[in-house]
């Protein structure tokens, strides 16, 4: 060295090395399992029953159905005229947490079916015999209407993930100290 540069040396104890490798390893565990498993089937979880609880709290249809439908539906809808998300409970039953390629959804089971016996134009035929439809088909048309994915998914993205979020980093917190 030509004198201009100070050396400058580090010294590292072994304990301490340790002490970070082992931590380093901790939350990269966490980060696998909770991370790339666990917190997506939380998160589908949360949602899915984000979107039960706004079905269920729901008391009038917003538009309003039309008096023909609005009488079948009185006549065979789940406990008379509560919900225009529910009759005979088929899509409440269909939304759960399910593996998805890689990870986890949250909302209508893929595939799932109606019983039928549902009123389209508000005409249908009473009974499980009737016209079966994909619950999938449902939902897409109720979204349009009366929509409560969409706005359980807004609401979600603003304050459950969140939550999601900031428990990971606790745990991966835990696992640096």
């Amino acid at each position: 060295m030509d004198g201009c540069c100070p050396m400058i040396s580090i010294e590292i104890k072994q304990a301490d090395v340790t002490r970070m490798t082992s931590a380093l390893e901790r939350i990269q565990q966490t980060v696998k399992i909770q991370g790339l498993d666990t917190m997506q089937m939380k998160c589908a979880v949360d949602y899915y029953q984000l979107v039960t609880e706004k079905i269920m709290k729901r008391n009038r249809p917003s538009p309003a159905y039309s008096k023909r439908y609005r009488n079948w539906k009185y006549e065979y809808g789940w406990s008379g005229y509560p919900s225009p998300w529910r009759l005979r409970g088929d899509l409440v039953k269909s939304l759960g947490s399910y593996r998805y390629k890689e990870g986890y959804l949250g909302g209508v089971e893929p595939g799932a079916m109606d019983s039928g016996g549902k009123s389209w134009f508000g005409k249908g035929k009473k009974g499980p015999y009737g016209d079966i439809k994909s619950i999938e088909m449902y939902g897409r048309i109720e979204e349009q209407r009366r929509p409560v994915f969409s706005v359980a998914m807004e609401e979600y993205k603003k304050d459950g993930w969140v939550k999601r979020q900031d428990e990971m980093l606790k745990r991966m917190e835990a696992d640096w100290r």
